[in-house]
């Protein structure tokens, strides 16, 4: 019997716990991909024309929020007249954002060449000023070793000099002594006498002759460097320069190099051969006009063909897919393409941005909305009323980022060590809020009142208590700071309430619109956003208005601003 059955032949409760709880366990992941792909599609399916409620759940909120740019393109595409004008203008946008991408790597890559070619001139003529700097050290070394040398073997024949002339002298010396001891004994001179006379008479002319024929102290150094110097002056310079190309040149010099290193060559010095070559290395690379040098290496392939052959270097396939310089295969390509097309779909937007305006207009009648635009004809133009108006929203919308750093900055100070990665999660996540909340200000409607009093934002609200109510943070400056800070975000109070009012739906929303914003995508994109913000917003103003007109609020309530002593 089993240990799950009881006597009665039946299972027990422990066995059927067991098979249910295997159960669950296979099927638990299949329930909940099933709950959540539910949820998705419930989202994304919840679009309709006549009630344009968001649907209950944050699940559901997100995804209806990026689901409904999609829904909005359906309505455009479906029909013929604002299909055609939508596809037209995304197309022709995307092709002349493509062109002005490809001029702007062409004039960037030459600019970035000419940069190059200038740097490795600069680099060149820096390493030929070292290179002759240290020629120089050792030429002078050179120099220097060899008048050592030279002072060392003139102080040799010197002394070679002396000794041989104090040898003559004590010659002379005997011969005199003797001269007079054969004297004092009165030997008539005889013929014996007569050669030691005659040697004595030549001796000295012996000397004489020995002074002019040997090297004097004061002759012996010039004659010694004379001849370190060289034999004769053609020997002391290296061999003449071939009149033929630079590079054969340049290997005669090495070659003359070498054989003064080795001795080999007789007369040629070292330094003036290391001179030599550090001249010709460096000689093209001092002139100014590189091209008249190219002009002279052009002649000199002429007259010889051969040599140029043999010296000239290979050149470089060019390559079919190669665009301006980059392989389309390579990763520099795209990158170099995707900065390019960032700025020029900047330019085109700037230029033909009243045919989104048109679309938006046409998108917002077939989804049942009222525009927010009137009707005009778009045409290419540069308006620089609205240049103007988006360079103030772009300000605005730094300083409002950044005047909340200082209090990241107080946040994060009690995580020491951990301080810099809570201050770059924390700043990624307000900025992907103020991100939110400019993807709601896309539309009209957001900056319109809302229906009860506009409270201050929620930042404000929990800056608020920190600094009232929170030991250690309850200061003066923090306070005057939150006030500051509240009068800086004054102007962005309603569409900062209409987030928090839906803060999923825009999220959404605020994804898609990122996504769509990479070229060219966001020519396609870019006038579904505005009427999607006016769908999510349109019942809130809608009620908004029935308040006012109703007289619950005469005048639209002015924004709250915190002050130190407010208590959220």
């Amino acid at each position: 019997m089993a240990d799950s059955d009881t006597r009665h032949g039946g299972s027990s409760p422990e066995g059927k716990v067991h098979k249910h709880t295997e159960q669950g366990f296979a099927g638990q992941g299949e329930g909940r991909a099933r709950e959540f792909w539910g949820e998705v599609s419930a989202g994304a399916r919840h679009f309709s024309l006549k009630d344009r409620k968001p649907p209950e759940g944050r699940l559901r909120q997100f995804f209806y929020g990026m689901s409904l740019p999609f829904h909005i393109g359906g309505a455009l595409l479906g029909d013929p007249v604002a299909r055609k004008q939508y596809i037209r203008v995304g197309l022709l946008q995307s092709i002349a954002a493509l062109a002005l991408a490809l001029s702007c790597m062409t004039s960037g890559t030459e600019a970035a060449e000419s940069a190059s070619k200038r740097e490795s001139r600069a680099e060149a003529r820096a390493k030929a000023a070292q290179i002759r700097k240290v020629a120089e050290v050792l030429v002078d070394q050179q120099v220097k070793k060899e008048a050592a040398a030279a002072t060392r073997r003139a102080k040799e024949v010197e002394a070679q000099t002396l000794q041989r002339l104090q040898e003559i002298d004590a010659q002379v010396a005997r011969r005199k002594q003797a001269d007079a001891q054969h004297a004092g004994e009165g030997t008539p001179p005889g013929p014996e006498v007569q050669p030691e006379t005659a040697a004595m008479a030549g001796a000295t002319p012996s000397a004489s002759s020995a002074l002019s024929d040997d090297e004097s102290p004061e002759n012996a150094p010039i004659g010694e460097a004379e001849d370190i110097e060289g034999a004769t002056p053609d020997a002391q310079k290296p061999s003449p320069i071939p009149a033929d190309t630079p590079e054969a040149r340049l290997e005669q010099r090495i070659r003359d190099v070498e054989a003064a290193a080795q001795g080999a060559d007789a007369g040629t010095s070292l330094a003036k051969a290391i001179t030599a070559l550090v001249m010709e290395a460096t000689k093209d690379l001092e002139s100014e006009a590189p091209a008249s040098s190219a002009k002279e290496r052009t002649d000199a392939t002429t007259d010889d063909p051969h040599t140029a052959e043999d010296t000239q270097a290979p050149a470089i396939e060019k390559s079919t897919w190669t665009v301006n310089g980059f392989s389309v295969w390579g990763l520099a390509f795209w990158a170099a393409l995707f900065a390019a097309l960032q700025l020029a779909q900047w330019v085109v937007i700037a230029l033909s941005r009243d045919y989104h305006d048109a679309i938006s207009r046409k998108a917002s009648l077939l989804t049942g909305l009222e525009p927010e635009d009137e009707e005009f004809p778009p045409r290419v133009r540069l308006n620089v009323v609205w240049l103007r108006k988006k360079m103030k929203r772009r300000w605005r919308s730094f300083l409002l980022l950044m005047v909340g750093v200082p209090a990241l900055v107080v946040i994060t100070l009690p995580f020491m060590c951990a301080s810099r990665l809570v201050f770059t999660a924390l700043f990624t996540a307000w900025g992907a809020w103020w991100w939110v909340v400019f993807t709601a200000a896309k539309s009209a409607r957001a900056w319109e009142p809302s229906a009860g009093p506009t409270r201050p934002p929620w930042f404000l609200r929990v800056w608020t208590v920190l600094t009232t109510r929170v030991p250690g943070l309850r200061w003066g400056a923090l306070q005057r700071y939150g006030a500051s800070w509240g009068r800086r975000t004054e102007e962005v109070f309603a569409p900062i309430s209409s987030t928090e009012r839906h803060p999923w739906v825009f999220a959404g929303l605020a994804v898609v619109r990122f996504m769509g914003s990479f070229p060219p995508m966001k020519f396609f994109v870019r006038p579904l956003i505005p009427v999607a913000s006016a769908h999510l917003l349109d019942e809130d103003v809608a009620a908004a208005r029935k308040a006012l007109a109703a007289g619950a609020n005469a005048s639209p309530p002015e924004a709250e601003v915190p002050r130190p002593a407010d208590v959220w």
